[in-house]
């Protein structure tokens, strides 16, 4: 380690439900510290990336947001910024926890920097006790008391964009990082242009990266003194545009975002619940649904059918018209004076199962030992009562079923459907590349138009279910009395060009008018039969109605839930919508940080835009200027807010382990799923989530609103595409080309929430026109357009995680 000098440069109950309640604020001290640094590597001959520079400058919260570095700071009793430099991820390390009550910030930590660091932790034996993951990404990582947060993970653009940005002087530079080997310890002319990569640069910045190169010729290089420079100014922005970021965040909300979340969408939900949440509204949805002991049952109908067909009976069942309560008790089935009960392992206690006897059956105040006490005491009853109980414990029937094969495919056959999954309601964006090459012909031009701000737009104009639903499995009314939920099957139109109900076909989401199609991937004519076409799943009745206004028939419904209660924005009278007040707020706040548009100059001019504005959105416009860094807040905290409430419950988590106690203790929880893997002879990484069966209901998580906002924006972009037909060559969530003729349908542009904009104006000026496009697929594109702004054809490429640059 070579310290520089100071500031120098180098609940879920069985009869009630709850709703999401307020956040509580929070004291955190101004004497923590924050410590931004950034890693830059070598690279060996095999490929590994090896760091061989670290930069860390150290900041208290009192002075992170002071520019003046050298004046001293009362909390920290020395210059505001301190910088240090390590030649080893070791060293950095080992100081690193020097510093209790640290948060340590880095710009992609989750993908690089992070990766390194918990690899070291690892390696001396100073395993995380903290590890939040979304795949290998390490999205949280804290070691006692001292914390890593990736800062992307609250503003997710490159770090050249933070000057812009946050109105910052300086500007990221550029590094040879290719040239970065163990070898090169070097001192001499400047290394070749291929070094710095500048392929895989965007086309602004690879014009920008050979100016800058054209400057160095004649120079000499000294890759030490030059990794270190760059290495600074990284780190200087970093810390820069992050305490801007932080205060921008302190004045909208009043709430420090890096104290009090490790992402930005965590932040939104932080500051909805403390500002805007009113009470009784957001329901907290049972992990398990609302039929939780309904989700075992579909087993005990199966094992039913099964020892019916062995015994060549009929078994009574509460689906066939039940046991008519002869014998006192409710119980799975009945012949005669034969009494069937099917025991849900986790529900009754088994014995062999549920090892932890003292562990509460899930959504109970009773232990498993109870439980399976009451089980023993129900079968000695209904014995002495003179009934025979064939009884079969679930973990038993499982074996059965995966020991016999006849059974199997006889279980399998059986019609007995799962209960409502309101999670196989929400589906994502609806993304297509619907003609992979085309060419305008005479009076033809291709637009690419996009919804303006289309979540928020459905935030807040959309409609929202308030509190918990009505669950309806039998005695079904006609469809379209019922608004939530709806589990069905339906039978698709044929020849619709844009189907409307998504599918889901294991992981993908597609729109297929035949659900055999679907599944077997079938690309030449249909010629499947009705039954094989239908397709059976879980939608937002929404979208159910515009399915069956454009031709869709409704088989059979399996089971619904139903809202008595919803709320839509009404734009005259200013009321109702649950998200109004929270998008009011930071629309306003983004529309007044773009400044006044373009040829808004005269006083009469900016007068009639703010009324205007205020008339169609009820936002009153006060302190228009511009400022990137307000405005690049503002649009986060607008389009990261909803996702939060379709996040999943029972994420992975992970668990690094030296104490063989722990290990065993976590291992042999049978409420667990846990995979291992062995890093080194001392440590084990622990993988875990909770069986099904014991998942929690979390606090911030309502799958109805996120099926609801999705849903709607579907059918706001569907509200396009019909119209367009088979004009339409792309679309992407909130985004369509198009072929556009004179004398047909062009949507209407505009500049509110929900207006259709030109995508190709700000870029290349108004009335710019695509000649040509080519697609490979969903998010891989490329057109050239005849630019109005230079009078001249330009291609653009568009790859998902590629550059934007490049040609056909």
């Amino acid at each position: 380690m070579q310290p520089l000098k100071d500031g120098e440069k180098c609940n879920d109950a069985s009869n009630s439900f709850d709703m999401v309640d307020e956040a509580q604020d929070e004291d955190h001290s101004k004497e923590n510290k924050t410590i931004f640094f950034d890693f830059e590597s070598c690279v060996e001959a095999d490929g590994r990336h090896v760091p061989n520079l670290c930069i860390a400058q150290v900041v208290c919260n009192s002075c992170v947001d002071f520019d003046d570095i050298n004046e001293s700071c009362n909390t920290c009793k020395a210059h505001r910024l301190r910088e240090f430099k390590f030649h080893s991820v070791e060293s950095f390390c080992q100081w690193a926890c020097q510093y209790p009550q640290a948060t340590f910030i880095a710009h992609n930590l989750k993908g690089y920097d992070g990766q390194f660091i918990l690899e070291c932790f690892t390696r001396l034996g100073m395993c995380p006790k903290e590890l939040v993951t979304t795949g290998t990404k390490i999205m949280y990582m804290k070691r006692n008391f001292i914390q890593f947060k990736d800062s992307y993970n609250f503003i997710p653009m490159a770090l050249d964009k933070f000057p812009k940005t946050f109105g910052l002087n300086e500007e990221k530079g550029f590094f040879p990082y290719l040239f970065n080997t163990p070898e090169n310890r070097y001192f001499g002319p400047w290394p070749d242009v291929h070094y710095y990569h500048p392929e895989v640069m965007s086309s602004e910045k690879s014009k920008a990266f050979f100016k800058w190169y054209e400057q160095q010729r004649g120079k000499l290089f000294d890759m030490n003194q030059e990794m270190e420079r760059y290495c600074i100014d990284d780190v200087n922005l970093l810390r820069k545009g992050c305490a801007r970021f932080r205060q921008i965040f302190l004045d909208m909300n009043d709430m420090d975002p890096f104290a009090h979340a490790m992402t930005i969408a965590q932040a939104c939900q932080q500051v909805y619940r403390r500002k805007f949440l009113t009470q009784e509204t957001v329901a907290l949805v049972p992990h398990h649904g609302y039929r939780r002991r309904d989700n075992h049952s579909k087993k005990a109908m199966q094992w039913l059918a099964w020892q019916s067909q062995v015994e060549g009976v009929r078994i009574n069942h509460a689906r066939n018209g039940g046991d008519d309560g002869m014998t006192g008790f409710k119980v799975d089935g009945l012949q005669n004076m034969t009494v069937y009960e099917f025991h849900g392992c986790v529900w009754h206690g088994c014995p062999r199962c549920q090892i932890d006897r003292c562990k509460n059956v899930p959504g109970s105040n009773f232990s498993m030992e109870d439980a399976y006490l009451k089980t023993v005491k129900k079968t000695k009853l209904l014995r002495q009562n003179r009934y025979r109980v064939v009884e079969m414990w679930e973990c038993d029937f499982d074996r059965l079923v995966a020991a016999d094969p006849k059974m199997r495919a006889f279980i399998k056959a059986l019609p007995y459907r799962d209960p409502l999954n309101p999670r196989h309601a929400f589906f994502g964006g609806r993304t297509n590349a619907i003609c992979l090459k085309y060419q305008t012909k005479p009076g033809e031009k291709i637009k690419y138009i996009d919804v303006c701000s289309l979540y928020p737009w459905v935030n807040k104009y959309g409609v929202y279910p308030i509190g918990h639903p009505v669950i309806v499995t039998e005695n079904f009314e006609p469809w379209d009395r019922y608004n939530g939920l709806m589990y069905c099957k339906v039978l698709p139109p044929k020849g619709l060009y844009h189907p409307v109900l998504p599918y889901r076909n294991g992981d993908k989401m597609l729109f297929s008018l035949c659900a055999a199609c679907a599944q077997q991937k079938y690309q030449t004519l249909c010629k499947h039969s009705d039954e094989e076409r239908a397709l059976e799943g879980t939608w937002v009745t929404l979208e159910l109605q515009k399915a069956m206004e454009k031709g869709y028939r409704m088989l059979e419904i399996y089971e619904v839930w139903h809202f008595k209660s919803f709320t839509q924005y009404d734009p005259e009278t200013k009321k109702g919508g649950l998200f109004v007040e929270y998008i009011d707020t930071f629309l306003k706040m983004k529309q007044e940080a773009e400044g006044w548009p373009q040829g808004c100059n005269s006083e009469e001019d900016r007068i009639a835009y703010v009324a205007e504005y205020e008339a169609r959105e009820g936002v009153k416009l006060e302190h228009i200027e511009k400022n990137e860094g307000r405005r690049c807040l503002a649009k986060l905290m607008l389009n990261s807010f909803w996702g939060k409430f379709g996040q999943r419950d029972n994420l992975p988590r992970r668990e690094i382990l030296s104490d063989m106690s722990e290990f065993i203790k976590l291992a042999n929880d049978v409420s667990k799923e846990t995979t291992l893997n062995r890093i080194t002879e001392d440590f084990i990484e622990l993988t875990w989530t909770d069986k099904k069966e014991f998942v929690d209901t979390t606090g911030t998580k309502n799958v109805f609103i996120a099926a609801y906002t999705t849903a709607q924006a579907r059918l706001k972009l569907y509200s396009y595409l019909e119209c367009l037909d088979d004009r339409v060559l792309y679309f992407d969530t909130d985004s369509i080309i198009y072929v556009s003729r004179v004398g047909t349908y062009d949507p209407p542009l505009g500049n509110f929430l929900g207006d259709m904009t030109d995508e190709l104006t700000k870029p290349f000026g108004e009335g710019s026109y695509i000649t040509r496009f080519v697609a490979g697929g969903p998010k891989n594109y490329s057109f050239e357009v005849h630019s109005s702004k230079s009078d001249e054809t330009i291609t653009q490429c568009k790859v998902r995680g590629g550059g934007g640059g490049g040609a056909f």
